[in-house]
């Protein structure tokens, strides 16, 4: 009996590593060691790095797309991009090596759920450029509730 039930906790066990694992390595960016130049690192300038939204009422949806351009001589890659809370909802961002000179951007819907002080929130972008984690910020009022 006790066999059987190790054995089948070291069976889920490796279902659920292999889960795991194949997630964290899901990506549609192909890069390798060439396309990185550690004198030349690829760079990620934002138009704008932060979007003041003014003042919205509670639940109302706002959204926005942080324009960039590699300004870099060696390809971009996002490997990341994570908002600092729920209330932030992220689209599509470029999943494949961006060029020097291409652009892109990476849209984001942000939707309060209560109001109060005025709102800063963090969405981290992390990538093959010098720096590697960029700050981009979203700020304003939200009113209501």
């Amino acid at each position: 009996m006790k066999k059987t039930i190790y054995t089948v906790f070291a069976i889920s066990a490796l279902m659920f590593s292999s889960c795991t694992i194949s997630d964290k390595n899901d990506t549609s960016a192909e890069i390798d060691a060439s396309m990185v130049d550690p004198e030349n690192p690829s760079l990620m300038t934002f138009e704008n790095e932060v979007f003041d939204f003014g003042e919205i009422a509670v639940g109302t949806t706002v959204s926005h797309s942080y324009k960039f351009t590699n300004t870099g001589t060696t390809p971009l890659v996002i490997h990341d991009v994570k908002p600092s809370c729920g209330c932030t909802a992220l689209k599509n961002w470029p999943k494949g090596a961006i060029a020097p000179g291409e652009s892109g951007e990476i849209p984001i819907e942000f939707t309060p759920t209560s109001s109060g002080d005025p709102v800063t929130r963090t969405i981290s972008v992390i990538s093959t450029a010098k720096p590697s984690v960029m700050k981009l910020k979203i700020t304003g009022k939200v009113v209501g509730g």
